[in-house]
């Protein structure tokens, strides 16, 4: 960290911040066929060094007593600005100051030796944070009470479990009186009990004035301790401010990439017959059979508002729409869809027949549409099957997986269905 004058008022000023790291490329070249490699033709494959930017002019000022979220997708830069701020990496550019004692919840444990005892790293760890031997003394019992490990305290750290190693870090992280506290998803492990403990100690250090940079993917929790949220994108801010609006952006910038990138893939689709593929992948592989009399020449997954979509939310509608073609004429005809998640587990299935839905003449060419008032889904992966068959079940055209989508919901509720439903209550006279 640089040593700069800093404005005061200011906890973390970072200012035209730069950073890169060099790596490995591999160049083309290599043998092409194992004969050119033992003849010695070919070329060998080369490498050279490049610069990845990790983070780019970022300018970012933080007061003191304020409690500001780190969101992003990853490799976006959110650790490595940490890592910046804790002088773990040098800038390339720019500068970064930070005032006041930091106490770093990044790699929990990260200056411990694991051949040292718990005792013998406490007071090691909690030079590293810049207390006296006196200050360490002063707080020993407390930090390993805390840390719920007084009966393998003069145990080395090498015997201990990955929870044991993280609730020390932790204790001694928040009881070295820390004017800035990092967190680093370090609350993703541990158990419950813990966990609530630690979230508990974060809150008093909140309520105490300390300044908290939160870097998580848990929106929920950036957005229940936050009063603003930095939104990293590519190691620059893409947007600052109120946590509900920048977490609303970011989470719907989440969600037109994602679909971005199931819609490429359905243009991608190969349909094979299924004696071509392996037992293990026939839930999740595009498959097809069928002797063609009428046949299915597309397959569209759209909302409510008739608009072309891959990703949905629970409350939306969803309209499964399949266009035929008939290349002989017949009057057996029924139509048939299934929904199954991405394990395999049928989640709905019917057809026409089954609705006793009267199938209209068909024409050479037409379209059929399913229509789902209410998906009614959690997160999750599904496919769609279609089919077009004779009342005996004999196939015209079956598509097993013609199209993928996922479901976004809003809420962490658990199953697979979110059934229509709402909550009642009414006082009972005494």
């Amino acid at each position: 960290m640089n040593s700069l004058p800093v404005a005061k008022e200011y906890v973390i000023d970072i200012v035209g911040l730069h950073k890169s790291f060099q790596r490995q490329a591999t160049l083309k070249g290599g043998y092409s066929t194992i004969k050119s490699l033992f003849l010695g033709l070919g070329k060998k494959a080369t490498s050279q060094k490049v610069q990845s930017m990790a983070i780019s002019d970022l300018t970012l000022r933080i007061r003191k007593g304020a409690s500001v979220g780190i969101i992003g997708r990853n490799g976006s830069g959110k650790s490595t600005l940490l890592k910046l701020i804790t002088g773990i990496y040098r800038p390339s550019k720019g500068k970064v100051v930070v005032t006041g004692r930091v106490a770093a919840l990044i790699e929990l444990g990260a200056g411990f030796h694991p051949d040292f005892t718990g005792r013998e790293n406490l007071y090691l760890g909690g030079v590293m944070h810049g207390l006296t031997r006196r200050q360490i003394e002063e707080r020993f019992e407390e930090i390993v009470d805390f840390a719920e490990l007084a009966h393998v305290i003069d145990d080395p750290i090498r015997t201990y479990s990955s929870g044991m190693f993280m609730r020390l870090g932790f204790s001694l992280a928040v009881h070295t009186d820390p004017d800035l506290l990092l967190v680093d998803e370090v609350l993703a492990v541990g158990d419950a009990a813990f966990v609530a403990k630690c979230k508990e100690r974060i809150s008093r250090l909140r309520a105490a004035e300390k300044t908290l940079l939160l870097v998580s993917h848990d929106l929920e929790a950036v957005e229940r301790w936050c009063d603003e949220v930095v939104w990293l994108d590519q190691g620059k801010v893409k947007d600052r401010g109120d946590p509900r609006r920048v977490i609303d952006h970011y989470r719907q910038s989440i969600e037109e990439s994602e679909e971005r990138e199931l819609i490429d893939a359905q243009h991608e689709l190969k349909i094979t017959t299924p004696e071509n593929v392996p037992v293990e992948d026939q839930n999740v592989k595009p498959q097809r059979w069928g002797s063609r009399e009428v046949e299915i020449t597309q397959v569209r997954l759209l909302n409510s508002k008739g608009e072309e979509h891959a990703l949905f939310h629970s409350e939306e509608g969803l309209v499964i729409e399949a266009h035929y073609q008939t290349h002989e004429p017949t009057s057996d005809i029924v139509f048939g869809i299934a929904l199954h998640r991405s394990d395999g587990l049928m989640i709905h299935g019917s057809n026409s027949a089954i609705e006793q839905v009267v199938v209209p003449k068909l024409t050479d060419s037409g379209i059929v549409r399913y229509v789902i008032n209410r998906i009614g889904l959690l997160d999750g992966q599904f496919f769609i099957d279609v089919a077009v068959h004779r009342q005996d079940g004999y196939p015209y055209d079956y598509l097993k997986c013609a199209r993928e989508f996922v479901v976004r919901s809003a809420f962490r509720q658990v199953g697979i269905v979110v059934p229509a439903h709402s909550w009642e209550f009414a006082e009972v006279a005494p």
